[in-house]
């Protein structure tokens, strides 16, 4: 008679969800679609096709540094503290035809090992045109930082625009402003001034 071993499941559980978790932690996120991505930042006037993040190893994103950027870019500012030394990658995107600073930095996989200050890259994906500007940043990083930008997955749009608003309400009314005239505010001088 022959024997058959059966290998207790329980057993096995903790192998296939070892496995499992490491399949979910690497790569990229999916991007989140369009429509996610409009929901999000409709109210402050950002492009769908400009929202782009990257992925910086010790840097965190300044969520209340997420905004628009030009007519309808982003901007987003990373930051990394390292004892008393602060170092900023601050990512902004447009559109290759709308003006750029002259001179326009280079590719990002072209930069320099030489150390500098202030670095500028930019990288293009799809129709956007994708600037980092560091301070206290080696070349490298900001290299790593360029191959790194993509269009952010669906899980992170909360984080990344939680600090900009969904909707936007009504301007507030001064109520010093003048209704004609050159519109300075109203400040009247008091006693003995």
């Amino acid at each position: 008679m022959t024997r058959v071993r059966y290998v207790p499941l329980v057993l096995l559980a903790p192998v296939l969800l070892g496995l499992g978790a490491c399949a979910s932690l690497g790569g990229t996120p999916a991007p989140a679609d369009a429509d996610a991505i409009a929901a999000r930042v409709q109210a402050v006037g950002i492009a769908p096709d400009l929202v782009y993040v990257t992925d910086l190893d010790g840097f965190d994103l300044a969520t209340q540094s997420v905004g628009v950027m030009g007519t309808d870019g982003m901007s987003a500012t990373y930051t990394r503290v390292d004892g008393a030394a602060m170092a900023t990658v601050t990512l902004s995107t447009s559109r290759p035809g709308d003006p750029q600073p002259d001179p326009a930095p280079a590719p990002c996989a072209d930069l320099p090992d030489a150390d500098a200050p202030v670095l500028a890259c930019q990288v293009e994906r799809g129709e956007a045109l994708v600037r980092l500007d560091a301070q206290g940043v080696d070349p490298a990083t900001l290299r790593a930082a360029g191959e790194a930008v993509r269009v952010p997955g669906t899980a992170e749009l909360d984080a990344v625009f939680a600090d900009v608003p969904e909707e936007l309400g009504p301007p507030v009314e001064r109520g010093d402003l003048p209704g004609r005239g050159d519109g300075a505010p109203l400040d009247p001088t008091g006693e003995g001034g």
